[in-house]
């Protein structure tokens, strides 16, 4: 091969990886217009999403869907936003979040880090690793307050699975 000149392969894996950054982003925005809808849509109808600090699983694009209008219901004034640049390698990504919104009269905030496997476009396993940051005094208790109420409400979930 030619210096310079890169395989196939190569260029194959980058263009995966480029597409899960599209996904990553087109998430965050379907996230904060809260359309549960397009949000659902980014997932395989047999995907499977995990929240590890609710021990919430969902299975199933219709579980997925249901939960997110929950969220979405519960919580109308929260925002996602990115921590760092999203990380790709092939077919998994990971990014950091910050979740913020007003509770109670005041704001709360969840961070986390979320794990995906993308399978033809469409995120097939995601689970999700977070936590109230001590500087806002566990003020974001009340999301995980919301999340975990929403979730108990749902079909096709499993606690501690």
């Amino acid at each position: 091969m030619e210096e310079g000149v890169e395989s196939v392969a190569g260029l194959e894996e980058r263009v995966l990886e480029q597409r899960v950054f599209v996904l990553i982003y087109d998430y965050v925005g379907a996230w904060n217009r809260h359309d549960a809808e397009e949000l659902a849509g980014l997932y395989a109808e047999d995907a499977l999403y995990e929240d590890l600090r609710l021990r919430v699983t969902l299975n199933g694009g219709g579980a997925i869907r249901r939960h997110l209008w929950g969220v979405f219901g519960s919580c109308a004034d929260a925002v996602l936003a990115l921590g760092a640049e999203p990380l790709a390698a092939g077919d998994r990504a990971y990014f950091e979040w910050l979740m913020v919104g007003n509770g109670d009269g005041q704001t709360q905030e969840v961070r986390g880090v979320s794990v995906m496997l993308v399978e033809d476009g469409r995120i097939v396993r995601q689970t999700n690793y977070s936590h109230v940051p001590a500087a806002t005094g566990g003020a974001g208790a009340a999301f995980v307050e919301i999340a975990t109420a929403v979730a108990a409400t749902e079909d096709n979930i499993g606690w501690g699975e």
